[in-house]
């Protein structure tokens, strides 16, 4: 029995995950089957549109374009990207730094992904202006693609908030 535990630690220590032909011992015929684990995507490139909702300092409040970026750091972290451009205000660009929620279904598979976080707007009007912003929404997975629709809230140096609304469907990337 210590020569079967020698050679499993052997071929462990080797970077085998898994062998066949060790032993016909009611041991090894005992042991659970390996379960597949499901391959996620790490993020999406896409296209939508923006809905301003108020606000008129940057394209975010007056609407526009919007191409839409996803990485995802881990499962419950990510970044997600927007930048609204052919807007009434000037283009617009926001970084956000993402916690996710997954919902998943009994086999393992995101259903769908609310997230919220913080992170930092950006605009050019002259001269470059960062501004805080936040965000919340929520991601759905569907085969090769994701839809998304996000609630953007960025705060420009003059005090007044941008509010718009982001939807659009992005191709998956990675996983």
């Amino acid at each position: 029995m210590s020569q079967y535990f020698a050679k499993l630690l052997k071929l462990t220590l080797c970077g085998l995950t898994s062998f066949t032909a060790v032993s016909a011992s009611p041991v090894a015929a005992q042991s659970a089957p390996l379960q597949k684990v499901s391959t996620q995507n790490n993020g999406y490139i896409g296209i939508g549109s923006a809905i301003g909702l108020g606000g008129n300092t940057t394209a975010l409040g007056t609407g526009g374009v919007a191409i839409l970026t996803k990485v995802r750091f881990s499962d419950n972290l990510s970044l997600h990207d927007a930048t609204v451009l052919f807007g009434g205000g000037s283009a617009t660009s926001m970084i956000i730094v993402t916690a996710d929620f997954p919902i998943r279904n009994d086999a393992g598979q995101t259903m769908f992904s609310p997230f919220i976080g913080g992170g930092a707007m950006l605009r050019y009007a002259g001269g470059l202006d960062i501004s805080p912003a936040i965000s919340g929404g929520v991601d759905i997975p569907l085969s090769r693609f994701t839809g998304t629709v996000r609630l953007n809230v960025g705060f420009p140096s003059n005090r007044n908030a941008d509010v718009g609304i982001l939807v659009g469907a992005g191709y998956n990337f990675g996983g």
